[in-house]
């Protein structure tokens, strides 16, 4: 990242989560994250590593309501991804995303 941004929230999430957390992030700020977002994300997640601070992957989600980025790594050896949200976020927007990943740290969340 070339310029310093905030910090909204850290966590780590279970593997099988990934998708779906950048799917309800995205819908959170009027961006839909697609098949395309996925594969670039989903390609990516496997060279990452969360003990490198050169080994994570930023994406960017840019909606229609605000812009987050996206850094996540995988943790080498086990099944948790760790993420971090940065960007401009009102309260509202900060505990949504808060509740979302500690949610997705905790259950497996299920895409119907």
């Amino acid at each position: 990242m070339s310029e310093q941004v905030k910090q909204i929230h850290s966590a780590w999430i279970k593997e099988d989560n990934a998708r779906v957390v950048c799917e309800i992030l995205a819908l959170l700020i009027g961006y839909e994250f697609d098949d395309l977002d996925w594969q670039a994300v989903g390609t990516a997640l496997p060279n990452t590593d969360d003990e490198q601070a050169d080994c994570w992957y930023e994406y960017p989600l840019i909606g229609t309501d605000e812009e987050l980025t996206l850094r996540l790594a995988q943790s080498v050896g086990g099944s948790v991804v760790s993420v971090e949200v940065l960007g401009e976020a009102d309260n509202a927007l900060s505990n949504r995303i808060e509740l979302v990943c500690n949610l997705a740290g905790m259950y497996t969340i299920c895409r119907s």
